[in-house]
This record gives structure tokens, C-alpha cells and sequence, in this order.
């Protein structure tokens, strides 16, 4: 079996990090470094199911088991490298959110203040990032942990109701309205206008196929579905964050492909204008 070579990955991620850290960059360079970052997740953490097996051998040492089978595609790599690859990839996005370089839309405001109240948090607190200890239910960095997750995975049904509400309020386009959308299944379809070409609705459709298709986002979720639906023993600790991480990594994903592929906000308002004059 091949590996994933997570070594070379964090130092590429190393070098980007200095530079977004240390200076400004044009929105061009930034576009460049979001296209590698976000070719890296896909082929990394996406495609593969490796770092997926590896979160969830320490998730059931942490008392969580989740009723999943995951067969890596590589060598299995040790917790102390996946950690670093995860929190390095962490530590870029965040240093490209909060300089605002991608994902800058106002109707998402809402969206961009969970992340970056993700990433306030997680610079005051260790319990974000601190893989080795293990937390009781009477102990506040359970509870941290737990609503953190709830907290950044609501953003995925956040999205879709956003552009639900967009596009139904100002007529630009015909959509049924039901309480059960799917995002990996209906983002695209019902956020139609809002793309800023057929190619760009297409790339993001593609994206949808591949997000959902993969073990990692079903990983993410079946957690989520565990933390909400199963019985948790107050003999036992626990400790997420490795799927926080993962979860914060897989969110700004798809910020980035948001971000490549919708309207920005000058476009959005000429696009509603348009369609209140022609009602």
C-alpha cells in the first residue's frame, strides 16, 4: 500500500502559512492558494478514506463508537502526523478566513461569524485541538467540544435555508418548499440563480457528488447523529476534537467552492434589481 505522504503535505501547508501570515497578498495569490488547498482536501481527505480510519480508531479508544466500516486506502498514518496535517490545514484556513480572502458575502454573514467564532474559541481554549486528554460529562471541555461540533455542522443546514429563503423571496426561481432538505442533494438545484455561470453550477454540482460520496463527510456525520441520538456513559471520557478539525476543515471546503462558484454580492443585487423590474 502507498502512503499518503502527510509529511511533505505539512510542509507545503508550513510555507503558506508564513506567507499568508506575514504579509499581504493580492486576491489572486489567494485565489491560487485556495485552489491548492482545496485540491489537497479532496485528494487527501475526500478521495480517501485513510485519515477517516485513523479518526475512528481513536474515536472508539475515546469511547465513541459509530456503527461505521471504513477501510483505509493507504498505510494507516500515526495519530501524531494526522494531527498535524489536520491542524496545520486548520491553521491556514482560519489565517484566510479571518483576513477575509475568500467566502465574503453578506447574505452568508451569519455563516462567516460560527466560523470565526469557531476559530476565536479554539485560540483561548486547548480542548479544540487537545487530542490526548479525555473529558468527563461533569467536566465544561465535554460540553465545549460537543456544542462546538453541533455548532459548526448546523452551518451545512444553515446554507441551504439561506438559499432557500433567497430564492423564494424574491421570485428567482420556482421551488417547493419542504422541511427535509438534503444539502449534498439539493444545494445546487435550489441555489440555480445564484451561480455565476451554467460551468461554475455544473463544478459545484461535481463537488456536491464528491463531498457526498465520501467517507470522511459521511464520517462527520454519522458522529453528529451519534452525539444527538446515543447514550452516553458517565463512567466513561470522551474526546472529538480530531473530528472537530475535520468538520472545520470540510466546512471551509466548501466555503471555498461557495466562494469560487457563486455570485458575488454586486452580481446578486443587479441579479434580484433585474428580476423586480421584470415581474
Amino acid at each position: 500500500m502507498n502512503e499518503l505522504k502527510l509529511n511533505e503535505h505539512c510542509e507545503k501547508i508550513k510555507q503558506l502559512i508564513k506567507i499568508v501570515k506575514n504579509k499581504r497578498i493580492k486576491q489572486s495569490e489567494a485565489d491560487d492558494i485556495l485552489f491548492f488547498i482545496g485540491n489537497m482536501i479532496d485528494e487527501v481527505i475526500l478521495k480517501d478514506s485513510t485519515i477517516s480510519h485513523r479518526l475512528n480508531i481513536n474515536l472508539v479508544k475515546n469511547n465513541r463508537i459509530l456503527e461505521i466500516d471504513i477501510k483505509p486506502n493507504k498505510i494507516i498514518p500515526s495519530t501524531k502526523d494526522t494531527h498535524e496535517f489536520l491542524y496545520l490545514l486548520k491553521t491556514l484556513l482560519s489565517l484566510m478566513t479571518i483576513k477575509n480572502y475568500f467566502f465574503n458575502f453578506y447574505i452568508y454573514s451569519e455563516i462567516k461569524m460560527i466560523v470565526n467564532y469557531y476559530i476565536n474559541k479554539s485560540t483561548k481554549s486547548k480542548c479544540y485541538d487537545s487530542v490526548n486528554e479525555r473529558f468527563a460529562i461533569n467536566e465544561l471541555e465535554f460540553h465545549d467540544q460537543l456544542v462546538m461540533y453541533k455548532y459548526l455542522y448546523s452551518i451545512f443546514d444553515k446554507l441551504m435555508f439561506i438559499n432557500v429563503f433567497l430564492v423564494n423571496k424574491y421570485n428567482l426561481k420556482t421551488i417547493d418548499i419542504k422541511s427535509n432538505y438534503i444539502f449534498t442533494k439539493d444545494f445546487d438545484s435550489v441555489s440555480m440563480p445564484l451561480f455565476k455561470t451554467t460551468v461554475r453550477k455544473l463544478a459545484f454540482a461535481e463537488y456536491l457528488k464528491t463531498l457526498n460520496k465520501s467517507v470522511s463527510f459521511h464520517y462527520i456525520r454519522k458522529l453528529r447523529n451519534n452525539l444527538e441520538h446515543s447514550f452516553t456513559d458517565p463512567k466513561s471520557k470522551y474526546n472529538i476534537a480530531l473530528e472537530t478539525e475535520l468538520l472545520f476543515i470540510l466546512v471551509s471546503r466548501t466555503l471555498i467552492q461557495m466562494h469560487r462558484d457563486l455570485k458575488n454580492d454586486g452580481e446578486l443585487i443587479k441579479l434580484i434589481k433585474l428580476n423586480q423590474v421584470n415581474k
